[in-house]
C-alpha cells in the first residue's frame, strides 16, 4: 500500500510540472512574438528552447529578448538546477518500489492447483523440502520479512512463491492464487488452536474449494476442526509419539515407516505415492484384486490402498481393500513403488503423481 501511495506522488508531481511547464511556454510564446528579433516565434520553439535550458545543454540558439520573457528564462534556468535530479530520483523510487513490489511477492503468481502454507516456521520448512522434492509447487504466507530471504535462498523460484502479508489480509493473500491452488495448510505461528480455528472459519468461507489440512497442537479438537471445513489435522506430537513407540518396540517397522513417509531422494528408494485415475486409465472399472495382480505383474509396484471421494465431496480412504472394490474415475489409488516405477505409472495412467490431474 505504501508503494501505491508513492505512485500516486510522483503522478501528481508530474501532472502539477506538466501544467505548470505548459501555461509558461504559451506565455513566453505570447510574449515573444511581439517582440523584435525574437527567435521564439511559436510553441515547438518554445519547447526547444525549454528542453535546451532544462537540461543544461545551452545551445544557444534561441533565447528571449522581451523583458517578461526574459523572467521566463530565468524560471526555467533556475528549474534546471533541480529538476533533472527530482525527475531521476522520482524514476528511481518507482522503480526500487517495483523490485520491492516483486520481492514481497505483491505482484501475485500465476501458480495452479499448488499448495498454499499460511505460517512459516521450521515444521513449514520440513514440509515445503517434501513437497519441492516431490516437484509440487508451493506458496508461502508468512507475515515476517526476515523469512524472505532465507525462503528466496533455499528455494527454486519456479517451483516456491512467497508473500508477506497479515493472514487476515484476504486481499493480499489472493496474491498468492489462493482461489486456484489445491490444499491450504494452516501452519500459522500461534499456539492457540482457537485462533487457527478462527482462521480457518474465515478461510473456508472465501476459498471453498481447496482442501484444508490444519496443523493442531490438540488433537482432540479434530472433530472441531473438521465441523469447521478442515479435510485434515495433523498433530506433530502424536505422529512422533508414534514413531518414537515403534522405535522402542518395532525398530525394523518403524524405519521402513519414516523411509516411506519421506520423500525419494534416489531413484532406488521407494516411497508411498498417489495417482489419480482419469476416465482414460488402463484399469478403470477393474476389480482392486484384478489390478493388484496386473500392476504388480506390469510395473512391479504395490498398490496399498484406494480413496474414493464420497458424493459430499468428503475422501474415503480404503486400507487393503476388498477385492471386489471396483477402480472408479475420480478414484486416488495408492502404490508402493521407486522411482523407475512411477514414472512409467505416469505415462500409464497419463497423470502426475499426486492428487492432482495436470498432466
Amino acid at each position: 500500500m505504501k508503494n501505491q501511495n508513492t505512485k500516486l506522488k510522483i503522478f501528481i508531481y508530474i501532472l502539477l510540472f506538466s501544467i505548470t511547464y505548459i501555461i509558461l511556454l504559451l506565455l513566453l510564446v505570447h510574449l515573444e512574438q511581439k517582440a523584435e528579433n525574437s527567435s521564439i516565434i511559436n510553441f515547438s520553439t518554445a519547447v526547444w528552447y525549454s528542453i535546451v535550458t532544462l537540461t543544461t545543454v545551452g545551445y544557444g540558439d534561441m533565447y528571449p529578448v522581451s523583458t517578461f520573457g526574459k523572467i521566463i528564462g530565468y524560471v526555467f534556468v533556475i528549474s534546471s538546477l533541480g529538476v533533472l535530479g527530482i525527475l531521476i530520483g522520482s524514476l528511481n523510487s518507482l522503480f526500487t518500489g517495483m523490485r520491492e513490489d516483486k520481492y514481497l511477492g505483491y505482484k501475485g503468481t500465476n501458480f495452479k492447483n499448488h499448495v498454499v502454507i499460511v505460517g512459516w516456521n521450521q515444521f513449514a520448512g520440513s514440509i515445503v523440502h517434501q513437497l519441492v522434492n516431490a516437484n509440487i509447487k508451493v506458496a508461502i504466507i508468512t507475515k515476517n520479512r526476515n523469512d524472505i530471504e532465507l525462503i528466496k535462498e533455499k528455494y527454486n523460484k519456479n517451483l516456491v512463491y512467497i508473500l508477506l502479508s497479515e493472514y487476515d489480509n484476504f486481499e493480499l493473500i489472493k496474491k498468492s492464487n489462493i482461489e486456484n491452488c489445491y490444499s491450504i495448510l494452516l501452519n500459522t505461528d500461534s499456539e492457540n488452536d482457537t485462533e487457527k480455528l478462527v482462521h480457518l472459519i474465515n478461510y473456508s468461507k472465501l476459498f471453498k474449494n481447496p482442501y484444508y489440512v490444519i496443523v493442531s497442537n490438540n488433537y482432540e479438537l479434530s472433530d472441531t476442526f473438521k465441523e469447521a471445513g478442515a479435510s485434515f489435522i495433523i498433530s506433530r506430537d502424536k505422529i512422533s509419539a508414534k514413531i518414537v513407540a515403534s522405535y522402542i518396540f518395532e525398530p525394523d517397522v518403524a524405519e521402513y515407516t519414516e523411509d516411506l513417509l519421506s520423500s525419494a531422494k534416489d531413484k532406488s528408494e521407494f516411497d508411498i505415492q498417489e495417482f489419480c485415475v482419469a476416465t482414460n486409465n488402463p484399469y478403470i472399472n477393474q476389480d482392486f484384486n484384478t489390478v493388484f495382480f496386473n500392476i504388480k505383474k506390469d510395473f512391479n509396484v504395490i498398490l496399498i490402498g484406494i480413496a474414493k471421494i464420497e458424493t459430499s465431496g468428503k475422501r474415503k480412504l480404503i486400507k487393503n481393500p476388498e477385492g471386489n472394490v471396483i477402480i472408479e474415475s475420480g478414484d486416488h489409488l495408492i502404490f508402493i513403488l521407486d522411482d523407475n516405477s512411477s514414472k512409467k505409472i505416469e505415462k500409464s495412467f497419463n497423470v502426475s503423481k499426486g492428487s492432482v490431474m495436470h498432466l
